[in-house]
């Protein structure tokens, strides 16, 4: 055994976590969602989808207005930027 437990318990767990954003475009505002799955042993024990923000243009500027001060919002910008600009 290592002197990290937690990591003990996640390997032996097969312990995965999958954290990812995605975008939907309705009415000219794209709403953001977090949706975030964890694993144990290729079985999934937990999901949520969470919603995180609205991006919306204005004077050819994209704005995040987010939904909750917890988020990290250079998360989402940089998968927004990746993904659908």
């Amino acid at each position: 055994m290592s002197d990290n437990i937690l990591e003990d318990i996640e390997e032996y767990l097969e312990l995965k976590n999958y954290v990812d954003y995605e975008f939907k475009k309705e009415y000219g505002l794209t709403f953001a969602f977090r949706r975030q799955i964890v694993m144990i042993k290729d079985r999934v024990t937990s999901a949520e989808i969470a919603p995180v923000g609205i991006i919306y243009e204005e004077n050819g500027q994209y704005y995040l207005a987010p939904l909750d001060k917890a988020i990290n919002i250079s998360e989402v910008v940089k998968e927004y930027v990746e993904n659908c600009i």
